[in-house]
């Protein structure tokens, strides 16, 4: 019993690589904790394998913007504009969509296509210069 569970298990952890392309710890969570049935239902909820209007370029690109924006860590990012240039955009394509999110989202963008295409350049988050600003005298009145 317990190898049919591990044999679908992994036929399902299979399946969720098949399926995005990118399989992550979340995945591995899932099945650890609510075993084989609970990744399922986890891939039961996302739209990868599903018929849409849009080809799977312009998906995973709308989807480095939307994390991008909405908080997402660094790497669900990078996940998917590693993806975005599996299936046709340039590193240059995906650099306009992470300078068009907006706020810090545009940061945390920036960021995550460093790590993917410039790892060689440091962090735009490190402070490069900082300068300690004059303090006025305190004048007792």
């Amino acid at each position: 019993m317990a190898t049919d569970q591990n044999t679908e298990l992994q036929e399902e952890l299979k399946r969720t690589l098949e399926m995005r392309g990118f399989r992550y710890g979340l995945h591995e969570f899932a099945a650890a904790v609510g075993g084989v049935e609970a990744l399922r239902e986890h891939n039961g909820r996302v739209s990868y394998d599903k018929p849409t209007h849009l080809d799977l370029m312009t998906k995973e690109l709308i989807r480095v913007a939307v994390q991008a924006t909405g908080g997402y860590p660094h790497e669900i990012i990078m996940c998917h504009m590693l993806m975005a240039q599996k299936h046709g955009a340039s590193p240059e394509q995906i650099m306009e969509v992470a300078n068009k999110a907006s706020g810090a989202g545009r940061m945390r963008g920036l960021e995550a296509w460093r790590r993917v295409f410039r790892p060689d350049v440091k962090s735009i988050y490190r402070v490069a210069a900082l300068e300690e600003p004059e303090v006025a005298p305190h004048v007792i009145s």
